[in-house]
């Protein structure tokens, strides 16, 4: 029970003041002053007011949403890319201690680091992929 000295909270609605025929809906937006001010003259150079100016920018561009599916593909396409080049970097380990043995430089090893290049080349190509899904 509320006693003399203690205020009771009652929420405040506000009553909407368009028609409730006007499918518009409206929100309240926070901006720095220096926002603001550039917002402004942006519309003032449109010759549009600041919400049209809004709305223009917002809604004129394509927003796409990247599946997950996608997103596992390219995931697993990468793991499947580490491990072959976890072997490969194995491979190259061990002519490298051959080849310091030997004093050459076997064939095989061009192979192998062209193997490396294209295998770079891919993930080069999927993270490519990945900038355009996000």
């Amino acid at each position: 029970m509320a006693s003399d000295t203690q205020q009771v909270h009652v929420p405040i609605t506000y009553a909407s003041t368009a028609p409730k025929d006007d499918p518009r809906r409206s929100f309240h937006l926070k901006l720095k002053h220096s926002q603001y001010e550039e917002l402004k003259m942006k519309a003032a150079g449109e010759r549009v007011s600041m919400s049209d100016y809004l709305v223009r920018f917002g809604l004129g561009r394509k927003v796409e949403q990247v599946s997950a599916g996608e997103i596992r593909e390219v995931l697993a396409e990468l793991r499947k890319l580490r491990r072959q080049i976890q072997g490969e970097a194995t491979n190259i380990n061990q002519i490298a201690h051959w080849a310091n043995s030997e004093q050459s430089f076997p064939v095989e090893a061009r192979e192998v680091a062209a193997q490396l290049r294209s295998q770079v080349n891919q993930i080069n190509l999927l993270r490519i992929r990945l900038v355009e899904l996000l």
